[in-house]
Order: C-alpha cells, then structure tokens, then sequence
C-alpha cells in the first residue's frame, strides 16, 4: 500500500500538469504581426463570452496562411469554396485540435484585405483569435 499513495500522487501531479497546459494553450502569433488593442477590446465586448485578439501584418495572405497551415488544423467552411479572383481570402485554423468551429472553444481567423472599424478596405492581413472564456 505504500507504494500505491507515492504513485497516487505522483499519477495526480501528471494530471494536474497535464490540464493546466491544456487551459493554457497559446496561439503562435505570426512573426511580426502586430495586436491591435482597441480593436481587440471593441471586438471582445461585441462578442459576449469570448476573447478576441486582433493582429495586423502587411505581409500577403499567402505567407500568413501558409505559416498557420504548418501549425493548425485548417477548417474549411461548407459551401464557402473561394476562387483565386475573390478579392477576400478568409480562412479558418482550430487552435485546440476540434472537429469544426461549432465545437471549438479557441480558433483564428485569417482574412484579407482587413475591413477597419469604418468597413474600408485595407492592404493588411488579419489574425483574429477567438477563444470561449
């Protein structure tokens, strides 16, 4: 028996450890991509019971989406099929390895051009974080 309680709690300490990764899973922000504090703070109160993080980058679409592309599951939206001349590129990345967005509790969102806060139209690329709080 003794030597059930020292395994106890070793196995206890393992799953402590465990979970608190797991709360603590933390996107990798694309190299020098810029958060957007205000826009981040209006986007958060817009969506009650998440955070919302906004980066902005000038690099292109397709270095950003190829740089989450390595990292991420990439969820594809049903219907959404986008040709090479639609003038928005978006795409979606599961952060926290779940099956589609419905069932994600942490994911991002790639788009460009970026829409400001006005609706124009900027040569930016957006890194949007959602997480469930």
């Amino acid at each position: 028996m003794r030597g059930f309680g020292s395994f106890s709690i070793a196995t206890s300490m393992l799953l402590v450890s465990i979970s608190v990764v797991c709360l603590a899973q933390e996107i990798k922000v694309y190299p020098g991509a810029k958060h957007d504090d205000q826009v981040s703070r209006d986007a958060t109160a817009a969506a009650p019971g998440k955070q919302v993080d906004v980066y902005l980058t000038s690099d292109g679409f397709d270095k950003v989406y190829a740089f989450y592309k390595a990292l991420y599951k990439e969820y594809a939206m049903p219907g959404a099929r986008q040709s090479q001349k639609q003038a928005t590129k978006i795409t979606f990345f599961l952060i926290d390895g779940a099956t589609d967005l419905a069932s994600s509790k942490f994911w991002a969102k790639v788009q460009h051009p970026y829409l400001d806060p006005a609706g124009k139209a900027q040569d930016l690329t957006v890194i949007q974080t959602i997480r469930s709080k």
